[in-house]
């Protein structure tokens, strides 16, 4: 039973905006696009992962969460995919790689092989599933909850996969796991079918979303070097001017907009800082009245602390 559904990672809409609002010609340009795609690759196979578990139907009960977040000692891990069964929790790692992969061993190596034959080296998913059932595991026990955890690793694509030797944790592709999930033998019943479903509702009761914000100081790019201006969201390179109160029309394509500045807010907070003034928010929208900023700035989106000069503003929880 599905329990937690996935949906987009906050950084996904944070590095759309970071994009839009740097020019072309900006050194970080080139890397900002990259991690988008990377972190756009990520969640696209992820929802092909989340498809294909919709078939999983067991004779014995299950949770499944996606995209769950927990502390552990003041460390935050994302889990992909967890599954609760009877006997076991096991964590999924999904990959998005559409190229050959191949496992080597001794050491064990994770390397992706091109259509023109360049091999690169990946970081090693077993590695980020030890590293997240070390800290799930002792979650559990601060719990009081005794079950063993394991993992398993898919890739999104049909891969072509070469393994020198099998490791520990299976390998699979994500059209492959709803019939490795079905076919678990299940060596004991150490937790009934009330018990899976408490577990799972303690697991999205301590379930904390990452917060990756904001983005600018994160890779390095000072807020002066974004593009200032209300940006359209189809055509993201004119800021183009607006009346507040009105409709605004980007003069590129057209596209209308009666919230432009409620965006500009939510863009501030992922890109700039945990707080805002009006100063702060002319500058980052190109607006030159204070008395309209005031006036954008009591949305509803905000939390207003202090008053006049020393007013400022956060994100309401």
């Amino acid at each position: 039973m599905l329990y937690k559904q996935r949906t987009a990672p906050k950084q996904l809409a944070g590095l759309q905006s970071l994009a839009r609002r740097l020019a072309p010609t900006h050194e970080k340009y080139r890397i900002i696009q990259d991690e988008l795609y990377k972190v756009r690759a990520g969640f696209g196979g992820e929802q092909e992962y989340d498809r294909c578990m919709k078939e999983v139907h067991t004779d014995f009960p299950h949770a499944i969460l996606h995209d769950l977040s927990l502390q552990q000692n003041g460390v935050q891990f994302q889990i992909d995919s967890l599954f609760i069964a009877p006997d076991r929790i096991i964590i999924t790692e999904v990959k998005n790689i559409a190229d050959k992969i191949l496992v080597k061993a001794n050491p064990t190596q994770f390397l992706k092989e091109s259509q023109t034959g360049t091999r690169n080296v990946f970081r090693s998913p077993i590695a980020e599933i030890d590293r997240k059932i070390h800290f799930l595991n002792n979650w559990l026990i601060a719990k009081n909850v005794n079950l063993p955890v394991t993992g398993l690793i898919t890739f999104a694509h049909n891969n072509e996969i070469l393994i020198e030797e099998p490791p520990q944790i299976p390998i699979l592709t994500n059209y492959e796991a709803p019939a490795f999930f079905r076919e678990l033998p299940i060596e004991t019943l150490t937790l009934s079918k009330l018990d899976v479903k408490k577990l799972a509702y303690t697991l999205l009761e301590y379930h904390e979303e990452y917060d990756p914000f904001p983005l600018a100081a994160r890779y390095g790019i000072h807020p002066n070097e974004l593009k200032s201006g209300v940006l359209c969201q189809e055509c993201p390179n004119e800021p183009a001017s607006a009346r507040e109160g009105n409709p605004r029309s980007c003069p590129r394509c057209g596209n209308s907009s009666r919230a432009p500045y409620e965006q500009a807010i939510e863009e501030y907070f992922m890109l700039v800082g945990k707080s805002l003034t009006n100063r702060e928010f002319c500058e980052f929208t190109g607006l030159t009245c204070r008395h309209v900023a005031k006036r954008l700035l009591s949305s509803q989106l905000l939390h207003k602390d202090g008053t006049r000069k020393a007013t400022n503003y956060t994100l309401a929880k």
